[in-house]
């Protein structure tokens, strides 16, 4: 039988700080572990970049301050993987997962994740995929361009952080710094990978990486709190 999933979107609250998902993330990371039900939240971050644990801060092109003036935030994370951006035109999903039933796999967890955003992208008429190339594990691509980025933390086998997709974002924010300490390629949008079309609504391409969610983690959603 397949495990309940709340499925929170934040999207209609509009764009919400990094500080505020992490919170929530703890919240609901406590709750699982007391043996509460999982959540995935969907959401749009206004604009961070973030470091996770095996990030070079060396590898910033600017300043705090240039980044402050620019309105965009440098918050440290404690996922894996090195430094990416979040912000207004990409979908983040943070799923708070319990993976000790069945499922005591962090490769396998990764490549789930990157399985339901190839899905998500080829709803929208973009074909990615996983990258051959070691250093760029945890991430899906199209060319050379890296569509969607995945950097996560378990705790006791619970999941917090999780899966960024660039739908319309504004790629010029990733000249900042080396996105993930990548110098040979770069950053796409599904926008980008079709010009000719209106930009997805973000609520759409939302919906669609919930139900491939489902599918790809045998979830069942339970009623959104």
């Amino acid at each position: 039988m397949h495990r309940t999933l709340d499925i929170v979107s934040l999207l209609s609250e509009g764009r919400v700080s990094w500080d505020a998902a992490f919170a929530l993330q703890k919240e609901a990371e406590a709750r699982v572990k007391a043996g509460g039900r999982e959540t995935l939240f969907l959401l749009e971050h206004t604009d961070v970049i973030t470091a996770g644990r095996n990030a070079d801060l060396g590898e910033m092109l600017v300043t705090e301050d240039f980044l402050l003036q620019r309105g965009v935030q440098l918050r440290i994370a404690d996922r894996g993987g090195k430094l990416t951006f979040h912000g207004p035109g990409q979908l983040v999903a943070y799923p708070v997962l319990d993976l000790s039933r069945g499922r005591r796999d962090v490769r396998r967890y990764v490549r789930d994740l990157e399985e339901t955003l190839i899905r998500t992208a080829r709803d929208f008429g973009v074909t990615a995929a996983r990258s051959s190339v070691p250093a760029r594990w945890a991430s899906i691509w199209v060319g050379n361009g890296k569509l969607g980025a995945i950097g996560v933390h378990l705790s006791r086998w619970v999941t917090t952080h999780g899966a960024a997709l660039n739908v319309s974002t504004d790629l010029a924010r990733f000249s900042l710094f080396i996105p993930c300490g990548i110098t040979d390629g770069g950053v796409t949008s599904l926008s980008r990978e079709n010009p000719d079309k209106p930009p997805p609504a973000l609520p759409e391409v939302a919906q669609c990486f919930a139900t491939h969610f489902l599918k790809v983690f045998e979830r069942e959603k339970g009623e959104s709190p």
